[in-house]
């Protein structure tokens, strides 16, 4: 099943194991955890412990309720992997890279890997 990932620049929730993946939606979803935060494709959240017996039946009920998995990364890993692109893309441009500030490299991130469809 192919399902949309988003990755924002953000702290993941600190209760909210590593492993276990976590949904965004405009709508309420299914969980081992559920609260509603920030908005990014919606205000609805709920974290699924992959290791639990409703983990295929919730997964596949919050992508039909347009759930999306969110990935959370540091400002400066998401520097680094716009930079990585850049450089490889573009490697005549070494120095203009290097003259882009801290905002529009963020911006460039969020522009080139903010959605993906991802294979779950």
């Amino acid at each position: 099943m192919k399902i949309t990932k988003i990755t924002i620049i953000a702290e993941r929730p600190k209760d909210i194991p590593k492993d276990w993946l976590i949904f965004n939606a405009p709508r309420p979803l299914l969980g081992h955890k559920e609260w509603q935060g920030d908005f990014r494709h919606g205000i609805f959240y709920a974290a699924i412990d992959p290791n639990n017996l409703e983990t295929k039946i919730w997964i596949k009920k919050n992508y039909w309720l347009d759930g999306w998995i969110v990935k959370y990364i540091t400002k400066e890993k998401a520097i680094q992997k716009i930079k990585k692109f850049y450089y490889k893309e573009y490697p005549k441009c070494h120095s203009t890279i290097e003259d882009l500030n801290e905002v529009m490299l963020i911006d460039a991130f969020y522009q080139k890997f903010h959605k993906e469809e991802t294979e779950l």
